[in-house]
């Protein structure tokens, strides 16, 4: 499971999802008001109170399990299904082991780029992807992020030919022309406008990842830098698409009310004549080094409040130190209950807003705590808090209550990913093709629940040191500034 940092952090922020990644304005997902929030919490509880098998012990939870057929073609296809029948509508998804990663020097943006240029049609049929969902009474959508390209539909269960004809068709057919790559060169450089260079705290993530890594691609964000996006040249695009574009790079997921006999057929008739390709698509992915000590980064920016983010490193996600950071998360970040709200906001009145979250991914990434200081009140205050709460953390185990609040907030989030085609096949191609197990959708609830205080305490005291932090404040200025300091500082 990977939730989404940066949406948390532009709410604080108010402002739009940053990633991006959508090609529409961003007004579902994890994006909510707080009502709703409130509204979610409720229903929680009471999914939770289902899932609790009567007459067992507290915390004896299981959810149903998920019966999940695979298919592989020879050309290196993956397909993951499942079958449910809670309504006539299927999803059906079409994840590329491709993102921001995957992209070299010179060429960032590229996997955003091209998903962009994935709705111009193909040389079956011309312009207007999107239309041909539409007219059956189905939406769609694409998104990328550092790890994959997903692109989806949700639409009436009679359309799952037409859906995996379409995508079959975009697979290897794209219309990749100059006029195409021109148009949405535009788009993609006025979205980096909107999303990055023009709110008031629209620097802060991009420079954080900038300052927070070295050598990995994590770098840089999948929106791409403005200079990448300008060069991008058409051979480097179809370069781009002809590498990662293939079969064998490729996974169907189909979640819904559907025949899984039929959907292999037509997968096997519309996906299976797609030659694979001849081209490697695990290039070496530099690994970061080890961070050994604090970096200070100060940036003035014309805001109206100042703020600060510290980020920490964090093991890839799915690895054994991933199951009690993300109930780490769970426990700093839960709501207005939260330790970094509830300290920062409610007891020392020193922030407007305060949170927390994990960016869990496919290589390691970043736990962040970031907050928006209130009027008079500098980030160094905030940041004492912080660190007051990290060490009650590190220095005292979670009460036997606190880790039961966070596993039950976890195994929520869980059945949340299940109570929809749209959840459910977006959860099945995140652990298909970051985590390589789709089978993990019925196993990974054992792990958050297996871990203990222990585990916790002693995964907050390997990561949450100072030497394994990045530190950046954002201070009210006329111009734009960024100094760092990558030793050891005081502040």
């Amino acid at each position: 499971m990977s939730p989404d940092f940066k949406a948390r952090f532009l709410v604080a922020l108010g402002m739009t999802r940053p990633d991006g990644v959508f090609r529409q304005p961003l007004n579902r997902g994890r994006l909510h008001s707080r009502f709703t929030r409130i509204f979610r919490g409720f229903m929680g509880t009471v999914a939770l109170l289902i899932l609790f098998v009567p007459g067992t012990v507290f915390g004896a939870v299981k959810l149903p399990t998920v019966k999940i057929d695979t298919l592989e073609l020879p050309n290196g296809l993956h397909a993951v299904m499942v079958k449910r029948g809670e309504a006539p509508v299927i999803t059906v998804e079409v994840w590329y082991h491709v993102g921001s990663r995957d992209e070299q020097p010179g060429k960032t943006g590229y996997a955003h780029f091209l998903e962009h240029l994935m709705f111009d049609g193909t040389t079956t049929l011309g312009r207007h992807f999107s239309d041909y969902i539409v007219r059956v009474g189905g939406i769609d959508n694409a998104y990328t992020t550092t790890d994959a390209t997903v692109y989806w539909e949700t639409m009436p269960s009679s359309n799952l030919p037409a859906a995996l004809w379409l995508e079959a068709d975009r697979m290897r057919n794209l219309d990749l022309s100059q006029k195409n790559l021109d148009n949405e060169r535009e788009v993609v450089e006025e979205e980096r406008k909107r999303r990055y260079d023009n709110p008031p705290y629209g620097t802060v993530i991009p420079t954080l990842y900038e300052q927070a890594y070295t050598v990995s691609p994590y770098r840089h964000l999948p929106i791409g830098s403005v200079k990448d996006v300008d060069q991008a040249t058409l051979e480097g695009i179809k370069d781009f698409y002809d590498t990662y574009y293939v079969p064998n790079n490729a996974t169907v997921v189909i979640a819904g009310d559907f025949s899984v006999d039929q959907a292999g057929q037509l997968i096997r008739k519309y996906f299976g004549p797609i030659p694979a390709g001849t081209r490697s698509v695990s290039p070496p992915i530099p690994v970061e080094p080890p961070q050994t000590s604090e970096r200070v980064v100060r940036m003035t920016r014309e805001v109206a409040l100042p703020a600060f983010v510290e980020a920490y490193h964090i093991p890839a996600d799915g690895t054994p130190d991933s199951y009690p950071l993300r109930l780490a998360s769970e426990i700093l970040s839960a709501g207005d209950s939260g330790m970094i709200y509830h300290q920062l906001v409610y007891e020392k009145q020193v922030a407007l807003e305060a949170q927390s979250s994990a960016d869990f991914s496919e290589d390691p990434n970043l736990f962040f705590v970031f907050a928006v200081m209130t009027a008079g009140h500098a980030p160094s205050e905030g940041e004492a808090a912080v660190e007051q709460t990290l060490k009650r953390l590190k220095d005292k185990p979670l009460s036997p209550k606190e880790l039961q609040k966070a596993k039950n907030q976890i195994l929520f989030e869980l059945a949340q990913d299940r109570e929809n085609s749209k959840n459910l096949a977006e959860q099945l191609g995140y652990d298909s093709v970051v985590l390589k197990d789709p089978a993990l959708v019925n196993t990974e609830p054992s792990r958050f629940l297996s871990v203990t205080a222990e585990q916790v305490q002693a995964a907050a005291r390997k990561y949450f040191v100072r030497g394994n932090m990045t530190l950046l404040e954002v201070h009210p200025g006329q111009t734009d500034q960024v100094t760092a300091n990558w030793h050891t500082g005081t502040h």
